[in-house]
């Protein structure tokens, strides 16, 4: 006989578990994505979608901001925490008590 309201139980844990992780970590590379503020003309007004680059100037990095670093590592680190939780909760061997 199958408890199927357990089998659902199951099936919504691992469905929104999934959700999470996966948000958590593309909310990461998202924060990893972020660009630098504009950089002020000598008029001190900004140019709309950032200084012109041609290709010798791909190598230019104008950084991040740190808040974006920040929590770009805050989001990883959940993630990593939500996945070694789910492998605790799935392997025997880990459980002490």
């Amino acid at each position: 006989m199958i408890d199927w309201m357990a089998f659902l139980i199951v099936f919504g844990a691992a469905l929104v578990s999934a959700v999470f992780v996966v948000a958590l970590y593309s909310l990461g590379i998202r924060f990893l994505a972020t660009p630098a503020p504009p950089a002020p003309r000598a008029d001190g007004s900004y140019e709309p979608n950032g200084p012109s680059r041609d290709d010798e100037d791909d190598d230019i990095d104008t950084g991040r901001p740190r808040w974006a670093t920040i929590a770009a590592n805050v989001c990883f680190g959940l993630s990593g925490f939500a996945v070694l939780v789910g492998i605790f909760l799935i392997i025997p061997g880990l459980h002490f008590w």
